[in-house]
């Protein structure tokens, strides 16, 4: 039996035995323990619409094949780092977790956090990748046993050091920050690592913790380089709202081979700058990412949206939505005037109600959704920020939304204005905005880029979203990952195309090879059905990616990821799933940034017998040809009920025999689609067989009957003389 199979089978018998004879027991949902360094959502949550849609109709987005996905190879197959018990978030929230290294060193370093046993504390771990992507060596990054998490890493351009950080809590009072680095230019080798300098709670007792390591510029010259700690606020408003002021912590050190860093283990070294402090005044809450542009030295920023959690106060400090904050001093100032906004309003535009959404205005509101997201520069300086977009609309009762329409999306910050992309293209264009829509005149397109995993009290889709982008800013390339819960959801609803997608949350690649102007429909990288690796027995949520992507040349690009492949479905640490367990995987793949063209596959060709006896067994032919050469697919209606659902692969223009028995009489309609790899569909094929009224062969001319069953094409005349000899 598989690990999972088993692991469910176990925790159905502990739930039977523990669980259910105890008459009223509630079910505990989260820990208290892990609730406390968790960012919460806000107290007052937009509201999901469950719409009375006609689910079995509804169409994938990304099957409308917009922009062919990309070609795509593994570099290395997934491959399981540790099993944790702690089955959430492992590389934090707006992270990149993995770096790689530039000067020195041809590796690349991750780091997550985990468990190691149910009884274990939840600790920081690294791990060191060569540059074959071998995991070369991994482990605890601290020697003493506190509880830690949500760390962040950075690299040390000239020494290949990695330099560390996560929260812990050593003492039982306030949170505090700890920082080290592995010394890899000593020995040219990792697992080399400092004891941690503990950086204290403060300013004014406030708790920064989920601290982010980023490594740019220096005003000190070329010769330096400048290391920030960017840690959020984990202190709530006195309304119980979140806030998540910032405090940066940065050092200037010197960027040379050999160079000491143990400077960076001594607190005095370090400056603070705090940034959004006066928005608390106002309870106006940030989520945000923080972003280096390499290529104009100085400028940093932070780039998200805004939410007035107890309305307008008067003297806001900004408009609600989104929102930029840049710094041309490498971070140590923060200029009001250097604060822009795409208010007023939260909405980030306006479309029509085309599909008539029933209680829903004439025009719905365009709104972010989520906020676990990162920031990149591109290479003409203009920043993009992921995010989870929702269509809903507002009134005096609250915020509403629909689950089934939540795209992945990015804001674009070009220095004057924003603009903001769906990621890729959706099927219908909004006459209003001119963006594209999940819906047109006649169909509806869902799309729920989440992994829709459950989240007991607390809201889903807030700490279930997660996006990460990488970037090669000479080739203009970008790339955009997260967690899609399509497929997920049509098979929870029945639909029996995505049936065995139900426990199946699917990682999706989206590339662009124009700075984000346009995006490729996405890989589906962890496709249960995928022809490059066996993703049947994973649960995949959570994935990272490194910022950066090589480039091999020819038009391919590397990136390096990891994710976590969970136990069973939900997060056991949000109160859902049965096992907290899960393995980190790590895996690398190349892509080939060039737009792909393809054309669909013919019509699919079938013959067979066209009469027949219920209760029989017989042997239909479906014959596609593709015109690129691409394998095919065949989906089959069989018009009793049964379907085959994308059998293959097989060779474009080869016959494929495949089995069916009708076991009641009448007529039937045969319908047959193909698609090749790119998942381009033909149009449906049909071939229509009759059942008539059965009856029983002559004993003594079965044999006959059993050949020609088995040869429908031959003998024709002999077949009509042999269905005159019954009984």
């Amino acid at each position: 039996m598989k690990k999972k199979a088993l692991v469910i089978f176990v925790c159905m018998l502990f739930i039977g035995a523990v669980v259910l004879p105890v008459q009223g027991t509630k079910k505990e949902s989260i820990n208290q323990e892990d609730r406390n360094d968790f960012i919460s959502p806000n107290e007052k949550d937009t509201i999901p619409i469950d719409l009375n849609l006609d689910k079995l109709n509804l169409i994938p987005a990304y099957e409308s094949q917009s922009r062919f996905p990309p070609l795509y190879e593994f570099v290395k197959y997934p491959t399981t780092i540790m099993t944790s018990y702690y089955d959430y978030m492992p590389g934090s929230y707006a992270s990149h977790p993995i770096r790689i290294q530039t000067d020195n060193g041809d590796g690349h370093y991750l780091t997550f956090f985990g468990q190691e046993s149910n009884t274990a504390n939840r600790r920081q771990y690294w791990a060191y990748i060569d540059s074959a992507c071998n995991i070369q060596d991994w482990g605890l990054i601290s020697s003493y046993d506190t509880r830690q998490g949500y760390g962040s890493i950075g690299i040390h351009p000239a020494t290949g050091d990695c330099i560390a950080s996560w929260h812990e809590n050593q003492d039982a009072g306030l949170y505090e920050t700890a920082l080290t680095y592995d010394d890899f230019d000593a020995g040219e080798t990792p697992d080399a690592w400092k004891y941690p300098l503990t950086i204290p709670a403060g300013p004014d007792d406030l708790e920064y913790i989920w601290p982010y390591i980023y490594v740019g510029p220096s005003p000190s010259g070329d010769g330096y380089v400048r290391i920030y700690q960017v840690a959020n606020d984990y202190t709530n408003l006195p309304s119980g709202n979140p806030c998540e002021d910032v405090r940066i912590k940065y050092i200037d050190v010197q960027n040379a081979n050999g160079i000491d860093l143990s400077g960076l283990l001594n607190n005095g070294n370090w400056n603070t700058v705090t940034v959004f402090t006066s928005w608390r005044d106002k309870s106006c809450r940030p989520t945000q990412a923080f972003a280096i542009d390499y290529n104009n030295p100085g400028k940093v920023a932070f780039i998200g949206y805004a939410a007035w959690l107890e309305g307008d106060l008067g003297g806001m400090p900004v408009y609600e939505g989104a929102f930029v904050w840049e710094s041309y001093d490498y971070g140590v100032t923060w200029s009001p005037s250097n604060l822009h906004s795409d208010g007023p309003g939260n909405a980030l535009y306006y479309v029509e109600n085309i599909p008539e959404f029933p209680g829903a205005p004439d025009e719905l509101e365009v709104t972010i959704a989520g906020g676990h997201s990162t920031a990149l520069y591109d290479s003409a300086g203009n920043l993009h920020y992921t995010y989870l977009q929702q269509y809903g609309y507002s009134d005096t009762g609250g915020s509403y939304y629909y689950p089934y329409f939540m795209p992945q999306a990015e804001m674009v910050w070009d220095g004057s204005s924003f603009t903001f992309h769906e990621i890729p293209e959706l099927p219908g264009i909004d006459p209003l905005s001119g963006h594209s829509v999940p819906w047109d005149g006649s169909n509806n397109y869902t799309t729920i880029g989440w992994s829709t995993y459950p989240s007991a009290g607390t809201s889903a889709v807030f700490h279930e979203n997660m996006q990460k982008q990488a970037v090669n800013t000479e080739n203009n390339w970008l790339v955009n990952v997260w967690v899609d819960g399509t497929y997920h959801q049509l098979g929870k609803d029945g639909d029996p195309s995505y049936l065995e997608y139900e426990n199946h949350p699917l990682i999706y690649i989206s590339v662009s090879i124009d700075d984000g102007d346009t995006w490729f429909d996405p890989i589906i990288l962890t496709d249960i059905n995928s022809d490059k690796f066996d993703f049947s027995e994973q649960i995949t949520v959570y994935p990272y990616v490194c910022d950066q992507i090589i480039d091999l040349g020819d038009d391919w690009g590397q990136i390096f990821m990891y994710y976590m492949d969970d136990t069973t479905f939900g997060s056991k640490v949000h109160g859902t799933g049965l096992d907290p367990t899960g393995d980190i995987v790590y895996t690398s793949i190349k892509i080939k940034f060039k737009e792909v063209t393809n054309d669909p596959p013919n019509k699919p060709d079938i013959s067979g017998p066209t009469t027949g006896v219920p209760g029989t067994s017989y042997k239909f032919t479906f014959n596609s040809v593709d015109p690129d050469g691409n394998d095919v697919f065949y989906y089959i209606k069989w018009d009793d009920g049964n379907v085959e659902i994308w059998d293959g692969p097989h060779a474009s223009g080869t016959d494929v025999e495949i089995s069916h028995t009708y076991n009641k009489e009448g007529t039937f309609t045969i319908q047959a689609k193909a698609k090749d790899t790119y998942d381009t569909e033909s149009d449906w094929g049909e071939f229509t067989v009759k059942m008539p009224r059965t009856k029983e062969i002559n004993p003594q001319f079965q044999w006959l009957q059993n050949f020609l069953q088995s040869h429908p094409n031959i003998f024709p005349i002999l077949r009509l003389v042999l269905q005159r000899f019954t009984i």
